[in-house]
């Protein structure tokens, strides 16, 4: 579920109406259509459909993630990706190549480890 891109950003502005009393941003996403937040409780994004204005919002507390996986880029593959893996689905995050995905599979790992 999910098919993501892109890579970090520090316009977090959009999410703080989504944040609940003690919750912190540690790392926004820009994505192809999408954006992804990792707060300090659980990991935030909107889901924007091509060619429509409707949005949703996912919302994915770490300790409902089982687990996750990283799939690295070869040498003609342009991006990386992450599954995470809850009770009832998963959700694949593709990010580009030029993100640093050591950084968000350390990000992900200090919560759900």
């Amino acid at each position: 579920m999910g098919l993501f891109g892109g890579s970090k950003t520090n316009n977090t502005s959009h999410f703080d109406d989504y944040l609940i009393e003690g919750e912190v941003i540690e790392a926004v996403y820009r994505l192809v259509l999408d954006e992804i937040c990792f707060t300090n409780k659980r990991i935030i994004f909107v889901d924007k459909e091509a060619l429509s204005t409707k949005k949703q919002l996912v919302s994915i507390p770490y300790h409902s993630i089982y687990y996750f996986g990283v799939e690295k880029g070869g040498v003609f593959e342009l991006d990386n990706e992450i599954k995470l893996y809850t009770k009832g689905t998963h959700f694949t995050m593709e990010f580009t190549k030029g993100t640093n995905i050591l950084e968000v599979e350390k990000l992900l790992a200090s919560h759900i480890c």
